[in-house]
């Protein structure tokens, strides 16, 4: 359901309104002085992206240039833990 935006011409003030895109009100109260000399704005719009629809938005590259960053990384390395853990020879205490 669109929000629709209405101005005073007594306060300036704004007031929002939810209606049906059939049935748009000709006339809407002031929320703030009670006025009925409103007029309708064009108010900002809001759209919220789903993740996957962010994620399918990127450049193609950009997968490529993590998966290359990554490679490079420290982390990558699957022998990190085994390279710094230390053997212990049978019979000592650590």
């Amino acid at each position: 359901m669109p929000i629709y935006a209405y101005r005073c011409d007594s306060c300036d003030e704004v007031t929002d309104t939810f209606a049906s895109i059939k049935d748009v009100p000709a006339q809407v109260t002031c929320g703030s002085c009670g006025s009925s000399h409103t007029h309708r704005i064009i108010a900002r719009v809001a759209y919220h992206a789903s993740e996957a629809t962010k994620t399918a938005r990127l450049d193609p590259k950009y997968e490529k240039m993590v998966d290359h960053a990554m490679k490079k990384s420290a982390s990558a390395d699957e022998n990190r833990l085994i390279d710094r853990m230390t053997r212990s020879s049978p019979g000592s205490k650590q």
